[in-house]
């Protein structure tokens, strides 16, 4: 692979998500005495997520845009790798607050007056919606998403609905 030669859309995808996944492994959140990285709860839905998009924009012609099923897809991977950590950065930053909350007085307690949110929560919000924007906004001309989704659900029919080689009768 030459990494030159590779379509703008694919680069942008393949480096934020080698980003994304370096930012799961960093700390998401910190705490008095040590930290939390991405590696937890949703946190592993984003990290597998981010190599799924990595994958799908490694494999294929490599100088072309991503075929519309693939494009749907890493989309829909960068915007949910954005949602996920977006809505950690809210909650924490809504609980930890300098309005006393019940939710506030519970992290106090728990991990006491030190706890924030960690860079690689940041890296991995910011990782994810670049690939969403990235991706949207270099799309092939032809490329939208009710088509894509279309393509996408037609081939999955098929898929589902073709016969395997056992089910077929013996003549």
């Amino acid at each position: 692979m030459n990494f030159q030669e590779l379509n703008k859309q694919r680069k942008i995808a393949l480096v934020c998500s080698a980003l994304g996944i370096i930012a799961c492994l960093l700390p998401w959140y910190s705490y008095g005495f040590g930290s939390i990285n991405g590696l937890n709860g949703l946190g592993v839905l984003v990290f597998i997520l981010f190599i799924f998009s990595g994958i799908l924009s490694f494999i294929g012609d490599q100088k072309a845009n991503l075929p519309s099923t693939s494009w749907l897809l890493v989309l829909t991977s960068g915007f949910v790798c954005f949602v996920i950590p977006g809505y950690y950065i809210v909650r924490i930053l809504s609980a930890t607050s300098s309005i006393e909350s019940e939710e506030a007085g519970v992290f106090k307690s728990i991990y006491g007056s030190g706890f924030g949110l960690g860079i690689g929560i940041w890296i991995a919000a910011a990782a994810g919606a670049v690939i969403a924007a990235g991706v949207y906004r270099l799309r092939s001309k032809n490329d939208n998403i009710k088509d894509s989704f279309n393509t996408l659900k037609s081939s999955v029919e098929r898929s589902v609905n073709a016969p395997s080689n056992g089910d077929q009768p013996k003549q």
